[in-house]
């Protein structure tokens, strides 16, 4: 069980490690976002800007879902060393559950 914990924790921080790509992921679409907008306000809309529109679009959206993927694949190892840490009660940490008086 002592290497599942290693495991859930070492996920954790790798989860947390990425937030850059997250927030530039968000960049990357607000500016493809503003771009088109741009184009769009032209009396000539540039053909440049809307062929790698869609490609930076994929790149940001890319991003932000590998970010939100690491915190779902953390949070999911989190809830099966809690699982695990119900099944086996002598492994149980005082951090992980309630009190036995709040306990029904």
């Amino acid at each position: 069980m002592s290497n599942q914990s290693e495991r859930a924790a070492e996920l954790l921080k790798s989860a947390r490690a990425p937030r850059w790509l997250g927030l530039a992921g968000f960049g990357i679409i607000l500016i493809a976002f503003a771009a088109s907008v741009i184009n769009a306000l032209l009396s000539e809309p540039n053909t440049f800007i809307g062929r790698i529109l869609m490609p930076f679009i994929f790149v940001g959206l890319a991003s932000l879902l590998y970010h939100i993927g690491q915190h779902v694949h953390a949070m999911h190892a989190n809830a099966l060393r809690m699982i695990a840490m119900d099944q086996d009660p002598s492994k149980k940490q005082s951090e992980h559950s309630m009190g036995q008086s709040d306990q029904r």
